[in-house]
């Protein structure tokens, strides 16, 4: 039973931190947004004439203001250039569909990301570090329980004395 017990609490720990971090993750923190307003978005062409694309815009964390790139905003060919000259950087400003303004983000200080296509990928890191942090908590639980003097769960065999005599 003592085993079952401290298994429960380191998983229940791991599973605390865990929450605790999917939750700033997520922008669910006191002082946080979910929410980051698109400002700007900028598309270019590479020498294949693939568009490629770029979004700025402002975002809250810890009750402070940021401003950077948010990644994974799909841009549509249907977004309507602003000018028909490129800037300096051979970019064109597009106009941002009102649908597209606030966007739901995953943020720290410097940059934001956007689920979208593009972004689910890294939804799987926090996935895989709490799977590791748990199988971890239960490997050393487990070795910590074997070692442990208390072993009265397991019969203990006991040692002959002498050897059996052989004819």
């Amino acid at each position: 039973m003592t085993a079952f017990r401290i298994r429960l609490v380191a998983v229940v720990v791991i599973g605390v931190l865990g929450g605790a971090l999917t939750g700033l993750a997520f922008g669910l923190w006191p002082g946080d947004d979910p929410y980051a307003t698109v400002d700007r978005c900028y598309i270019t062409y590479d020498r294949q004439e693939n568009m490629h694309s770029r979004c700025v815009g402002n975002w809250t964390r810890g009750g402070r203001g940021h401003r950077g790139p948010i990644n994974g905003i799909a841009v549509s060919e249907s977004w309507k250039p602003k000018s028909l000259e490129a800037d300096p950087n051979y970019e064109w400003e597009v106009e941002i569909p009102p649908s597209h303004r606030q966007l739901r983000v995953f943020a720290d200080d410097r940059q934001a990301w956007a689920p979208s296509v593009e972004s689910v990928r890294w939804s799987f890191v926090p996935a895989a570090v709490g799977a590791l942090l748990v199988g971890s908590a239960w490997a050393v639980t487990s070795a910590i329980l074997a070692r442990s003097p208390d072993r009265h769960l397991r019969p203990r065999r006991s040692r002959p004395t002498s050897r059996p005599h052989r004819s």
